[in-house]
């Protein structure tokens, strides 16, 4: 940001208008049972929308927390990048972990909100932030971070025209956030139609084929096979590639943020059953969720699963790419959900289950066929999520250059008659200085 701001704006630090770091500490023993609790995962990152208040009682906390009033900002310090800020609107305690401020006759609680989060403001905090698995923006840091202060009374005008501009856009935000309920259940339409037949009705009528056969997937596949994994073997560096759950992601294999390998004699001796192969279909049998399915890759020749995964090997009556469609639809798995068994909300499906999967077995032309119409399908579902994911970015740029806008003095005129947040600013500092200790500055 510009060192060149309105008459009457300085750029300051945070620590000279709010009290950053000071918060009253509470034991858990003295807070009431019916006082608001607010932790870290109650907050959305970057919407600042509260998403869920919870008290003592449903807490039952055991740690120390801050207390804060009505009006506070409250900043989530730990992991910054998260933009995780709210204003209280009643008093309550919170972790410590989240640092209230209070407004004062410096700064409109609104406006310290919106500075919170401006770009200028999260580029220092991610600079300055200590810890790389948890980073935390320290007090001393926080005590310097910037903040371009304007007149009070401009002040408040910025927050009134950021407030309308972000009702619309809250207002856009919320349309947008039924597409993608939307586009899954377009997918999972064309998936039904395609594995019941009705996606293909008129190819059929034309071709004289011959009527659908259904089987058990251990009759039409050639292996059906779950994983396992060993006790030891595991190598850094090259070996077997060995699958998790968590290396399928939205329905691909996704190996290499978090690789995994066995040595070739694991794979050949106490994991031989699950040995894996390009092409395969594999799907979770563990969950929730269930419903992650993958065709594997030939970035290596072999491979190998573990316990939670089953494989779907093709023959040659059913192809890989209709057996992927297939159990993407969840179809088998629906029909099975209230046989499966598990404890604490874990569902599992077990391997003589997959293997009683009854497959839809078209003839492989129309496997064929079924999959290129999917697949055409899909390529224009694929276009409309793109549309959106465009307009969400565009939601959020038009929400960093609003802000970046109001703290450069151009979202609203100035006025002449405000007085200028130097002068406030050097009052309150002189009265900090001769007032004995112990004592606080009192508002006007």
């Amino acid at each position: 940001m510009s060192d060149d701001l309105p008459m009457g704006w300085v750029k300051t630090e945070l620590g000279k208008v709010v009290d950053y770091g000071k918060a009253k500490k509470v034991e858990p023993t003295d807070i009431p049972s019916d006082a608001w609790v607010l932790e870290l995962e109650d907050i959305q990152k970057d919407t600042s929308q509260l998403l869920q208040r919870l008290n003592f009682s449903e807490r039952l906390s055991k740690s120390t927390k801050n207390q804060f009033t009505k009006g506070d900002v409250l900043y989530g310090k730990l992991r910054p990048y998260l933009n995780k800020v709210i204003i209280a609107d009643q008093d309550g305690y919170c972790t410590t972990e989240i640092i209230p401020l209070k407004p004062n006759i410096l700064i409109d609680g609104n406006y310290l909100f919106f500075w919170l989060k401006h770009p200028e403001f999260l580029e220092y905090v991610d600079s300055v932030s200590h810890g790389i698995q948890m980073p935390r923006l320290g007090t001393d840091a926080g005590l310097k971070a910037p903040l371009v202060l304007a007149p009070l009374n401009e002040q408040r005008r910025i927050v009134d025209k950021l407030d309308r501009i972000g009702d619309r856009n809250r207002t856009a935000r919320n349309e947008l956030s039924h597409i993608p309920k939307l586009i899954a259940r377009y997918k999972q339409a064309v998936l039904a139609a395609a594995c019941s037949g009705k996606l293909t009705e008129d190819w059929r009528q034309t071709t004289n084929q011959k009527p659908w056969i259904y089987k058990r997937a251990a009759d039409v596949c050639e292996k059906v096979q779950s994983g396992g994994t060993p006790r030891e073997g595991f190598i850094q560096g090259l070996g077997i590639p060995f699958l998790k759950v968590y290396n399928i992601v939205d329905q691909k294999i996704a190996f290499e943020d978090r690789p995994q390998f066995v040595t070739e004699s694991i794979h050949n001796g106490v994991l031989a059953k699950s040995r894996t192969q390009p092409n395969d279909v594999l799907m979770n049998i563990v969950g929730p969720p269930l419903g992650k399915v993958a065709i594997v890759p030939d970035s290596f020749p072999e491979w190998n699963i573990n316990q939670a995964i089953t494989l779907f090997r093709p023959s040659k009556n059913i192809t890989t790419e209709f057996i992927y469609y297939f159990l993407c639809s969840g179809i088998s798995t629906s029909e099975i959900i209230n046989e499966t068994r598990g404890s604490a909300g874990q569902v599992n499906i077990s391997l003589s289950q997959c293997r009683d999967f009854i497959f839809p077995v078209p003839s492989l032309e129309e496997q064929k066929e079924i999959v290129r119409r999917v697949e055409k399908m899909f390529e224009k579902i694929d276009l409309m999520e793109q549309e959106y994911q465009k307009a969400a970015k565009l939601c959020d740029r038009l929400e960093q250059a609003t802000l970046a806008k109001a703290f450069r003095g151009e979202l609203v005129p100035q006025d002449p008659d405000d007085e200028p947040a130097s002068v406030l600013l050097e009052q309150v500092k002189r009265e900090k200085h001769v007032q004995p200790k112990g004592k606080s500055v009192k508002s006007k």
